[in-house]
């Protein structure tokens, strides 16, 4: 096969001291499915699938079992383990940050693993160059720079490490609290991914395919406490490498794949041996779910068939692969629907009982699909994070199957917490890169808007056209749509205006009529039918002045209006938060308790 045939994977592993047993399970649970897909009698080697093989801290000790000693998973589980509970035993030990990874320790759990074993003890594989399955690892030098010790030969001169000095040197970089970074934003002591993909660019064919890139993590910490202090006193947020490499591939599918167990740093300590089983439940829980099943089945399928986007090795350190073209890509961003202002009845001075129509907010059908899509989000949530990608499109669908049921107070919940979750994950919409958020503002829009609330509605569309102006340009589709939608809504937000306006010379006319005089004095100075109708007026004018009339089933009787939401935001897992809070949070209302 030719170089420019050739497919070629790469694996990435996180430091994170026992959590990166985790990182080994995953591993082993691709293993496993390649087992299954191909009905071998032996468990599979990464070493076989992989090309290149990279780690740093504890994650380059794991890089040095699969790579350098080429261990199948099942063999390096138990490896990891026994060194991890060596390495971070709690037995005497001092409080000295440089004790508790003594090399001493780090020597013995290698010697201890390699025993019995037919390995050598260079690092440099003595058996010769191989095809797949190099393997190297990240240390870092005492001024925060990077360097890599490899397992094969290099154009750099390198001293010859052994093993077990190599491992030294890589779990050296694990990191104490309030150490992971530099200043230098390039350098991530944690997710060695940079180093892994420059490296391929330097020892695999530049002209071969890329496969899998796969980078796995020793677990994330909750979306709001991923802000980090640099040694120098700057704030970095944790997940930013892997946000950066999600930039990179965005435009390469089946390509780049991050697995993470999310929330476990917030949960597990990294440096206490003792924390091992709740590394393994924390792990297989995640692991346990669909959404991370269909993803094991995705790397494993394309591990197995080779596949590949055509991306060519050359192009894996580029800022972005593959751009698409600007007009393009900034198309997939969602603006309000011109539509959707129709919908809200400004004119009419017909009040709704919602006591006594057809909505009927309890329909079965429309039960048992928000159910099922509850269902799935909750999965995604718990496995991937409220906050992730996937958990915010699920949202997305949650609010338009409500919109197309009718139950717009629902929805608009749903839609203000999509657009406070992706305003933490992605920033304010004032960039290309976070026009995302743009799109779950529009969610906003739309529910205020269907709802009648059109000045709130109006405000928010009118700074959200600012930043399409100003990240898309005025001739942009989604420009032009959101001006559209502008100018009606500042039509319908006039109309509601005037209303208002007649319906309090109305309410001052008939308080002024009234007077504090007796219904049968009113009654013998109009007659019966003239009462009745001024009555009406009345009546209907202070509704068109409190909210203009709407179809919402939230509101008929039996709907969730009746239980203060409660369902909706359990399932939000918003706690007791009002509607009003929420918005509070997000600025789009003042708080003037």
């Amino acid at each position: 096969m030719s170089s420019d045939d050739e497919i070629v994977n790469i694996l990435s592993l996180d430091g994170g001291g026992v959590r990166a047993l985790s990182e080994v399970m995953m591993l082993d649970r691709i293993m496993k499915r390649i087992q299954e897909k191909q009905g071998l009698a032996e468990m599979p080697k990464p070493c076989d699938y992989f090309h290149l093989i990279g780690g740093i801290g504890t994650g380059g000790i794991a890089a040095i079992l699969f790579g350098r000693l080429r261990m199948t998973t099942t063999e390096a589980l138990t490896g990891y383990e026994n060194i991890a509970s060596e390495i971070f035993s709690t037995r005497k030990r001092r409080l000295e940050f440089s004790v508790d990874f003594r090399e001493e320790k780090v020597e013995k759990g290698m010697k201890n693993i390699m025993k019995g074993r037919n390995d050598g003890t260079q690092m440099r594989d003595e058996k010769g160059e191989r095809s797949t399955g190099k393997s190297f690892v990240v240390a870092r030098r005492s001024d925060g720079s990077l360097r890599r010790i490899r397992a094969y030969r290099h154009e750099q001169n390198q001293l010859d490490f052994t093993i077990y000095e190599a491992a030294r040197a890589t779990a050296a970089s694990i990191e104490s609290s309030g150490d992971r970074y530099f200043s230098d934003e390039t350098k991530d002591y944690k997710n060695p991914i940079r180093e892994v993909l420059e490296e391929a660019t330097e020892v695999l064919e530049n002209t071969a395919k890329v496969g899998c890139v796969l980078s796995l993590g020793a677990g994330t910490k909750d979306i709001h406490h991923r802000d980090e202090l640099t040694k120098d006193g700057k704030k970095r947020h944790t997940e930013k490498t892997n946000s950066d490499m999600k930039r990179r591939f965005a435009n390469v599918p089946d390509t780049y794949f991050r697995l993470n167990v999310y929330d476990m740093a917030d949960k597990v300590e990294a440096n206490k041996s003792h924390e091992i089983p709740a590394v393994k439940s924390e792990t297989e829980r995640w692991l346990g779910t669909s959404a991370m099943r269909g993803v094991i089945d995705r790397i494993a399928d394309v591990l197995i068939k080779g596949t590949t986007s055509g991306v060519t090795v050359d192009k894996l350190t580029l800022d972005e692969i593959n751009p698409k073209p600007k007009q393009e890509e900034e198309e997939t961003v969602e603006s309000p629907p011109a539509q959707s202002v129709s919908h809200a009845n400004t004119n009419s001075n017909q009040l709704i009982d919602y006591n006594n129509n057809d909505m009927d907010p309890n329909d079965p059908t429309y039960l048992s699909e928000q159910a099922a899509l509850w269902a799935q989000y909750s999965e995604y949530a718990s496995a991937l994070g409220p906050s992730s990608s996937e958990s915010l499109v699920l949202l997305h669908r949650i609010f338009k199957h409500m919109l197309t049921h009718e139950h717009l107070s629902c929805s608009l919940r749903v839609a203000e917490e999509g657009y406070k979750r992706s305003l933490a994950r992605h920033g304010p919409p004032s960039a290309i890169t976070a026009l995302t958020t743009c799109s779950h503002l529009g969610d906003v829009i739309t529910a205020l808007t269907l709802l009648g609330e059109f000045a709130r509605a109006h405000d928010l569309l009118e700074g959200l056209v600012g930043i399409f102006v100003k990240t898309l340009g005025p001739e942009h589709i989604n420009t032009q749509q959101a001006m559209e939608t502008l100018e009606e809504l500042k039509e319908r937000k006039r109309q509601r205006e005037w209303g208002m306006g007649r319906a309090m010379s109305i309410m001052r006319k008939h308080e002024d009529w009234v007077r504090g005089r007796p219904e049968a004095v009113l009654r013998a100075e109009v007659g019966d039918a003239g009462y009745e109708q001024k009555d009406r007026d009345y009546v209907n004018a202070v509704a068109v002045y409190a909210e203009i009339p709407v179809m919402d089933a939230c509101r008929a009787k039996g709907g969730c209006k009746e239980t203060g939401f409660r369902e909706v935001d359990e399932k939000l897992a918003i706690g007791g938060r009002t509607s009003k809070d929420v918005e509070m949070e997000m600025g789009l209302v003042d708080d003037f308790s």
